[in-house]
Formats: structure tokens, C-alpha cells, sequence
């Protein structure tokens, strides 16, 4: 029995080291280790070449390890994701607070095409986003009240300063009871001469002084004369000297629109200092606001003066 168990140990051994070969994966590269066992049977010594397990195992913790590299790309995949997640988070929560601070008014699309992205340079004015501004000037109101005032000087360049004096009475504006009124609507405008124009102020009596003031302060060139409640009006020939009275006329409308603006921009200013000095806002907010109230209000200037360059243009004839 004893003498016949080195036998099996050598036959099992051989049968291992056959089903080693057949596991082993080609696509690894394997190195085999032989060792030498000598057995004795009987008065003989016989060898025996055996596979070393050491193949196996080299195998195993190849296998282990690439499958624990496996195991660590999910956890790394998974931060990443998280990371993105909340990246995408925090840029949802910005946009959504830019949509609620930012009103698309003709002032907000001012504002943006004034500073494009644009670092400020030395000797510039601040840039102020819109809602900046907003919290410290009422800047809607402010933009409706020097549009107002160009769109009323562009109403009488249109209705009262051109060569066609006989209908360009109608719109020019007269002060009633503290008011002011389209002529056409507080007295009768007929043309019985070719040559003139007569206003029956009879509706409204007080206002007769002021149609005469309105008129001759119109820029017209026009010299009423009155009768009673009755005012008559010469129409002046077209001559040259005539076309230049008129753009002299639309000149000085442009210089009282330009007063106006100048008194508008004051108030808002103004307000801003009377901020800073009660501790409302810091001083450079209010340098800031100033000088962008600034920039809105040379907005409108330029505006004024495109509109007297085509009315000169107009009356001149060119």
C-alpha cells in the first residue's frame, strides 16, 4: 500500500498539470516552472517532471487585479457624473436668476449694446448692468421721459415747420387753463385768401394771447395780427430767405428740446446724490449711475440732432 502511493500522487499529478495547460488562456502569456520529484520504487529511482502551480496563481491574481481595475471605473464614473450634475445645477439656478433680473425693454437692449461683454478702461464710464441700474434710478421712467421729449420735437418738425404754412397751424400747441392744446381744437381755422389765414378764437376768449404767442414762437416765421377774438395770419411767399428762416426755426425747437433733456437728466442726478448723501447707495454706485444717466440722455441728444440735419435738409430744399 505505501509502496504504491507515490504512484497516484504522480498520476494525479500528471492529470493536473494536463488540466492546468487546457485552462490556462491563450491570450496570456504563460511561463511554465518544472521541478524534478525522485520517488523511489523498490531499489529504483524514477523522476517525475511536475507543473508548478505557481502558473495558476499568476493566472488568479491577473485575473483578480484586472478585475478589481473594473471595479474602480464605476466609482471614479460615478463622482464625475455627480460633479457634472451639480455644475449643470449651479448653471440652471445662474440662468434663471438672469432671466428675472433682466427685462427686455428698449433701455435693457441699450444697455446691452452699450457694454458687450466689455472690460472697462481707464477714463470710461462703469459698466452697470440693468438690473443695477434699476434698483438705484427709476430708468424706465427715465427713458419715457426723453423719448417724450424728442418724440415732441419730432411731432413739430413733421406738423408745424415746413413750407406749407397753411396747414402747419393746426398742431401747434397753445396754453389753456394751464394745459396745452392743438390749436385746431380751441379755435376755427379757415383760409378765405390764398394769401392768409384767419382764427376765430371766439370758443375760447382767454386763449386769444396765447394763439398769438404760440404762433409767433413756433419758428414759423409767421406775423399774426389781431382783430377782436378775430387773428389773421400772412402766408409768406417760398423764397430762399424763407426756407432759411424756417431751418433757423427748427434749429431753435432742437435747443429748447436740448433744455429739456439737460432738466430731465438734472432730476434723475439729483436723486441719485440725494441717495448717496443718506447712506442708500456707496459712492461708486452713485458715480456709476450718474454717469450712465449721462450716457442715456447723449443718447437722445444725438437723436435731436439726426432729426434737425433731415428737417434742414427738408425746408432747405436739398
Amino acid at each position: 500500500m505505501l509502496r504504491s502511493f507515490p504512484c497516484i500522487c504522480m498520476r494525479q499529478s500528471s492529470r493536473l498539470a494536463g488540466l492546468c495547460k487546457e485552462i490556462m488562456p491563450w491570450s496570456v502569456g504563460r511561463t511554465e516552472t518544472v521541478s524534478r520529484v525522485s520517488t523511489w520504487m523498490g531499489d529504483r529511482e524514477r523522476s517525475l517532471y511536475l507543473l508548478s502551480p505557481e502558473v495558476v496563481s499568476v493566472g488568479w491574481a491577473r485575473g483578480m487585479a484586472k478585475k478589481g481595475k473594473n471595479r474602480s471605473k464605476p466609482i471614479k464614473s460615478s463622482i464625475d457624473d455627480m460633479i457634472d450634475e451639480l455644475s449643470d445645477d449651479e448653471d440652471d439656478v445662474a440662468e434663471n436668476e438672469d432671466a428675472v433680473e433682466f427685462k427686455e425693454t428698449q433701455l435693457s437692449n441699450f444697455l446691452k449694446q452699450k457694454h458687450p461683454g466689455k472690460k472697462p478702461t481707464k477714463g470710461s464710464v462703469p459698466i452697470m448692468k440693468y438690473h443695477e441700474f434699476v434698483a438705484i434710478v427709476s430708468g424706465e421712467s427715465l427713458w419715457k421721459e426723453l423719448e417724450a421729449a424728442v418724440d415732441k420735437l419730432k411731432s413739430t418738425y413733421i406738423h408745424q415747420l415746413n413750407v406749407r404754412s397753411s396747414t402747419s397751424l393746426d398742431e401747434i400747441q397753445v396754453l389753456l387753463e394751464g394745459d396745452t392744446y392743438p390749436l385746431n381744437e380751441i379755435a376755427a381755422i379757415s383760409k378765405k385768401d390764398p394769401k392768409k389765414l384767419i382764427i376765430d378764437a371766439s370758443a375760447f376768449p382767454q386763449a386769444a394771447p396765447n394763439i398769438l404767442a404760440s404762433i409767433r414762437e413756433s419758428g414759423m416765421n409767421l406775423n399774426p395780427q389781431q382783430d377782436g377774438l378775430t387773428i389773421f395770419v400772412p402766408i409768406p411767399r417760398v423764397t430762399k430767405e424763407f426756407r432759411e428762416k424756417l431751418a433757423g426755426g427748427a434749429r431753435k425747437k432742437l435747443n429748447d428740446c436740448k433744455d429739456e433733456l439737460r432738466s430731465i437728466q438734472n432730476k434723475y442726478t439729483k436723486r441719485v446724490s440725494e441717495m448717496e448723501l443718506s447712506g442708500e447707495v456707496s459712492k461708486d454706485d452713485s458715480k456709476a449711475a450718474a454717469d450712465l444717466i449721462k450716457v442715456i440722455t447723449d443718447n437722445f441728444l444725438s437723436a435731436g440732432d439726426q432729426l434737425l440735419v433731415s428737417k434742414t435738409k427738408e425746408v432747405m430744399g436739398k
